[in-house]
């Protein structure tokens, strides 16, 4: 039997949907009703000809947080997706982060190994390798550097895979798949697809740096083909292409009919609104957002190669065609 956590996430949703098409047997970690009632829509909107798909998954209510509720989740589980995290980049959400990101995965990885898994595949991100910032091409051989401003977000998932690495050490076979911003629809509200609901609205603001893409359905096929295949203890990043922030959102924008962003976000501006955030905060004990670190990223001019996996996908999702089979599917 397959686990998936983060079962009614962007990844989690459209991994059981592909699993269960080819009749898999599947297991899947939910917190909240409403979320798990979200995945059962989006499995009606997706496949409506195969009503039936979301009732074939045994869900579980648990958080991979809470110890004995995960433990009952691993009962005669052989392989795991673990696409469970929190993403923000909020600078007082850090606690949060390294409890779900790094405590929740070292949960997940030690039933992983007290139960047996034949094989673990986690979903990690980009912000995770944390090459050193004055390199402009990054791939799977490039590392951490200590010596560089990081987000929260990316030492709470270079703190989990370090958890992954460790169960690869003691004899768990493991994968890890870093994903640049995942392009995909439905869930407008959370994590990636809320960009398509802002841009949608009419951003006027854009950051200054590139982002690396990748589609949805490469990252499906990917974490699929890796969790069949006999690779294990390898890296993988997931990225079709690098574009500048504000060609993406311009792209996004005019295949949703709406007006792209003109104003740029630029360095010192963010500064002055990283301190007045700081001083505001000082007095009228507000939490503040930003961070030098994320001011960082926004201006990151880093780019990202995907070429590895290319031996597994063969050609990626272009990203013009991902952004106009989002828009046709959900009538934007």
């Amino acid at each position: 039997m397959i686990l998936v956590t983060g079962g009614t996430g962007l990844v989690g949703a459209n991994l059981l949907l592909e699993c269960a098409k080819e009749k898999e047997k599947l297991r899947a970690l939910y917190r909240r009703t409403e979320q798990r009632d979200a995945v059962q829509s989006f499995f009606l909107q997706t496949a409506p000809n195969q009503p039936d798909l979301f009732d074939a998954i045994e869900w579980i209510k648990a958080d991979i947080t809470d110890l004995y509720a995960l433990e009952k989740a691993f009962h005669g589980i052989t392989q795991v997706y673990h696409c469970a995290a929190k993403v923000s980049f909020a600078a007082f959400h850090f606690s949060k982060l390294a409890k779900t990101n790094i405590e929740g995965t070292a949960n997940v990885v030690n039933f992983a190994l007290k139960y047996n898994v034949k094989k673990l595949v986690y979903v990690s991100s980009i912000a995770a390798i944390g090459a050193e910032a004055t390199k402009p091409w990054v791939t799977e051989d490039d590392s951490w550097d200590p010596n560089q401003d990081h987000t929260g977000y990316a030492h709470s998932k270079y703190g989990g895979e370090l958890e992954v690495w460790r169960a690869g050490q003691e004899g768990l076979p493991v994968v890890i798949v870093n994903p640049g911003l995942i392009i995909g629809g439905f869930f407008w509200t959370r994590s990636s697809s809320s960009l398509f609901s802002m841009v949608k609205k009419g951003l006027r603001f854009y950051p200054t740096g590139n982002t690396a893409v990748v589609a949805i359905e490469d990252v499906v096929k990917c974490l699929r083909i890796l969790m069949q295949n006999k690779v294990s203890n390898e890296r993988y990043i997931l990225v079709s292409e690098n574009l500048k922030t504000k060609t993406l959102l311009t792209q996004m924008a005019l295949a949703l009919g709406t007006k792209p962003p003109y104003l740029p976000l630029k360095k010192g501006l963010l500064i002055t609104v990283y301190w007045l955030e700081k001083i505001v905060g000082l007095f009228r004990f507000r939490k503040v957002f930003l961070s030098r670190a994320f001011i960082q990223t926004l201006g990151n001019s880093q780019s990202y190669s995907g070429d590895k996996a290319k031996s597994l996908l063969g050609n990626y999702t272009p990203l013009q065609s991902a952004l106009e089979k989002i828009v046709k599917a959900y009538h934007f």
